[in-house]
């Protein structure tokens, strides 16, 4: 153990993410090399952030989760409450519009600050809301 990292764990976390995928098709998809990869699913090598990108790019893990175990694997710290009236009106809403979809996906994709700025975004007053997504509407035409 280095510096607060326990690297086996590190590694046996990247492991479990990699399933039944081969570490040739991961180094592929990563941009590295196939021996890197069982060095740090071994802890022998420290994962490096460049590694640590690549493995949350493809299988969507939160870097936290993969260097701490801490939290949610895939980032989701909070549960969802979708029975409610206003759940349904916003997943209508997702569902009419794919592009804000893919936004906040990307969001909660980029660790806790996405996932900030959206809960900032919801804690917004509607009208401070509706005003935001107007002159964001605005300045896209």
């Amino acid at each position: 153990m280095t510096k607060g990292f326990a690297y086996q764990e590190i590694g046996r976390r990247i492991r479990e993410l990699r399933g039944n995928s081969r570490q040739k098709d991961w180094a592929t998809k990563i941009g590295c090399d196939q021996g890197y990869i069982s060095q740090v699913e071994n802890g022998v090598t420290k994962p490096s952030l460049a590694f640590l990108k690549g493995v949350a790019s493809i299988t969507n893990a939160s870097i936290d989760w993969v260097l701490t175990g801490n939290g949610d694997r895939y980032g989701c710290n909070k549960p969802v409450d979708f029975d409610g009236e206003e759940a349904k009106d916003t997943l209508g809403v997702l569902q009419d519009n794919p592009k804000l979809l893919m936004a906040i996906d990307r969001l909660l994709r980029t660790s806790d600050k996405g996932f900030k700025v959206l809960e900032a975004l919801g804690d917004m007053e509607e009208s401070r809301f509706e005003g935001l997504v107007g002159f964001l509407a605005g300045s896209r035409a």
